[in-house]
């Protein structure tokens, strides 16, 4: 009775923190039925147990979030003056960028730091160094930027859970190695220090083995890891390349098995493996979600010494409340909820079989990732049977000898090519055919699929059947309105310096992408400024989107001109999603971009070149220009218009004033609603004349923030308050989306998580 009625103040606790640290839909409903459970479950032990654990937590929970918006609040700063402490093992160096978590000494708060490197031979010394490193710096303090498109990642909110809130881009510092006199902070030092040179170590083997080893081994994750092995993620590998339980539990198993085998008493193995215990907690960077493993180990060691063994429910328990007071924000990230969900189930699989535990862990997680990536392979549950014990049996074995014999080579490429087979067979069986794209599920919709997944295999059978038919009808309902939205849209993303817009029309008719996006460098870098780990706006913002609204293929990829910033992530595109025509400007084909950036990654691309009036199927909106074939400059830039949502909508690139001109002459009675402006807002592109015919009401800008060019221009600006037209800029608004049915539509812009809306009807 204790033990259940601490189960549950635990999650009551835990229920209690999500509400206070971020109050929505999801923490509300959950602490609701917490609360009716506990109303189950009212008994003096549980009502002991929740005035004594939940005050104190309630408490602490309620002045933490307040310091943490505290915190949150403090004022943007220039030229700020900082000093703090940088662990090494915290330092990644891609290129000339430095980026690492640094502990400031004013306020012990923790800010994410970024500095440009400035010489080959700095950046030799930061990749060498195994110190503890105190700098004194100028710098921007800034708070850590929040999203601007719609369903893209939130590095704010992920970073507020670490209690992180601001970053610091270095202007200028001054750096010294530093010591410790203090005993515990020392120790703490030296095991840091060790996990850098492990890392340094490790990242001089052979890849796979170098990715396989700091992540099983050293508990961090490289930049290179998911890029060199894209099947672990598709797969829903992540969990077993994260220190978690299951490497705990390992490293416990072989140090318990070497003390047996010396005869140590069993008492002193208990101590000793709590003291490894504690010791690789720290050495591996001190994680939050090893917390959950560690208590469980301790808990475990002190039943070897020789104390009474406690329920596996309590355990779980404990284990949850010293997270929260680790870390009281693990439970909103994905790796918590994973580590307690997967956990949790774990506790009441007693009585089912090998399958039925794995297809439960697979029906709890599927709302979790989903919720995250979008994507679900139908593989999945299947490639988790075997890698769990291949893992255990094998690459875990194989990753430690080929770590620790690194120094013999024969041994290094032996191990290697064992992983190296291990890791092709992921990446093979993630391109079989399987990957489901679902989309963004609602709040609701994944509150229903996860508590419906833990009904699976409850001993009421009627209770399991419902739960099985609701989950299966579930899915399928949101699979079926993901694939076929009432709605359409018409969304510009906010992707810096370019261009980029989706069209999709009511009912999934068809899905066209108009340019891509694409950062253009300026002045050549050295090899050793080269970032190898760039993640691209068409890969984190594009194919990220289209995957949270469902869209697995895109009719028409249309490329309006030749130029970097509307064709650089094109590759991207086609490599991530299925895409029927590439529809380019008459004379684009022979162009040198074309070559490079497109030819090699069409595989069934079917290719178009058009000019005014070709008629391609699935298109939206008709071409109106180009008229003759050209080089596919800005002059010969493909131009569209036509109705959606009741709105002539025209949108042409980088078309130049003549070339506006040269339309609204060929259609002297066109009339635009929603314009797209073309160039950025450049002076070179709205003709005020045209516009005075075209008489559009909304007009659209699509520029980076703080561009070399000023787009938009002022000329641009003042014919667009001559034209009293209303302005969207995806500088200030961010992604803008003009969702429709047949005959209106609504505009949202995405501005600092909020929504802001003007209706447009016809």
């Amino acid at each position: 009775m204790i033990n259940r009625s601490l189960l549950i103040v635990s999650l009551l606790i835990a229920a209690m923190g999500g509400c206070i640290y971020r109050l929505n839909g999801v923490t509300i409903i959950l602490l609701v039925l917490v609360i009716v459970i506990s109303c189950f479950n009212l008994t003096k032990w549980f009502g002991m147990i929740t005035l004594i654990l939940g005050i104190p937590f309630l408490l602490y929970f309620v002045y933490d979030a307040h310091e943490l918006r505290a915190q949150s609040r403090q004022l943007d700063q220039e030229a700020v003056q900082i000093s703090g402490v940088i662990l090494p093992d915290e330092i990644t160096i891609d290129g000339d960028n430095l980026i690492t978590n640094a502990s400031l000494d004013d306020n012990k708060h923790v800010v994410r730091l970024y500095a440009k490197l400035t010489s080959e031979s700095e950046k030799k010394a930061w990749l060498s160094e195994k110190n503890i490193v105190h700098f004194d710096a100028t710098g921007n303090l800034s708070r850590i930027k929040s999203p601007t498109n719609f369903n893209q990642f939130d590095a704010q909110k992920y970073y507020e859970t670490k209690h992180i809130t601001h970053q610091v881009t270095i202007k200028s510092w001054q750096v010294k190695s530093i010591k410790s006199n203090k005993f515990w902070q020392k120790c703490r030092y030296q095991l840091h220090i060790w996990h850098a040179q492990g890392i340094q170590n490790a990242a001089k083997l052979p890849q796979p083995l170098s990715d396989y080893a700091q992540a099983l081994i050293l508990g961090t994750t490289p930049q290179s890891l998911y890029g060199n092995n894209p099947g672990v993620q598709t797969l829903g590998l992540i969990h077993l390349f994260s220190v978690s339980g299951f490497h705990v539990s390992y490293v416990l198993m072989l140090l318990m098995a070497v003390l047996r085998r010396l005869y140590v008493p069993q008492e002193v193995s208990a101590w000793l493996g709590a003291l490894v215990l504690i010791n690789y907690f720290v050495f591996a960077g001190e994680p939050a979600v090893l917390v959950r493993a560690l208590i469980a180990g301790l808990i475990m060691m002190t039943h070897l010494a020789g104390c009474r063994r406690m329920p596996v429910e309590s355990v779980w328990a404990v284990s949850l409340l010293g997270s929260l007071i680790y870390e009281p924000g693990i439970l909103l990230t994905l790796g918590g909820q994973l580590s307690f969900a997967m956990t949790f189930c774990l506790l009441f699989t007693t009585t089912l079989n090998f399958w039925q535990i794995n297809l439960l862990l697979s029906a709890v997680s599927l709302p979790l990732i989903v919720g995250q990536q979008y994507t679900w392979h139908v593989l999945q549950t299947f490639v988790n049977f075997a890698a769990i014990p291949l893992f255990s049996a094998v690459i875990v074995p194989a990753v430690m000898i080929g770590f620790i014999g690194q120094t013999v080579p024969f041994v290094t490429y032996l191990i290697n090519s064992v992983i190296e087979l291990f890791a092709h067979s992921v990446d093979y069986i993630a391109t079989l055919p399987g990957n489901l794209i679902i989309g963004k599920l609602s709040w609701f919709v994944a509150i229903i699929l996860f508590m419906m997944a833990l009904l699976l295999f409850v001993t009421e059978k009627k209770v399991a059947q419902l739960a099985r038919l609701l989950w299966i009808m579930l899915l399928g309902i949101v699979l079926l309105f993901m694939r076929f939205p009432v709605y359409g849209e018409l969304s510009i993303f906010d992707i810096g310096q370019g261009d980029a817009t989706l069209i999709r029309e009511p009912f999934n008719r068809s899905v066209t992408l108009i340019d891509t996006g694409g950062q253009v460098t300026f002045g050549s870098k050295q090899k050793w400024q080269e970032q190898n780990f760039k993640r691209t706006k068409g890969e984190t913002v594009i194919v990220n989107y289209l995957h949270s609204q469902g869209i697995g293929h895109i009719d028409n990829l249309v490329l309006t001109h030749q130029d970097y910033d509307h064709i650089g992530d094109a590759k991207i595109i086609l490599q991530k999603i299925k895409v029927n025509h590439i529809i380019i400007p008459a004379g684009m084909l022979t162009q040198k971009p074309f070559a490079k950036e497109i030819k090699p990654y069409l595989k069934k691309t079917q290719v178009v070149e058009v000019t005014q009036g070709t008629v391609v199927p699935q298109m939206p909106l008709d071409i109106v220009h180009p008229f003759q074939s050209g080089q596919a400059e800005n002059e010969d830039s493909i131009a569209l218009y036509g109705k959606i949502g009741g709105q002539n909508i025209f949108t042409a690139g980088d078309l130049d004033q003549a070339g506006e001109s040269a339309i609204a002459a060929k259609y002297p009675n066109m009339r635009v609603d929603i314009l797209k402006l073309g160039h950025h807002g450049s002076k070179t592109s709205s003709n005020p004349m045209v516009l005075k015919q075209w008489q559009p009401k909304v007009g659209i800008v699509s520029a980076g923030r703080n561009n070399r060019y000023h787009h938009p221009h002022i000329e641009t600006l003042k014919t667009i308050q001559e034209q009293q037209m209303a302005l969207f800029n995806t500088q200030t608004h961010g992604m803008i989306r003009y969702n429709y049915t047949k005959e209106k539509g609504q505009f949202e812009v995405k501005v600092n998580h909020e929504l802001a809306t003007t209706t447009t009807t016809n």
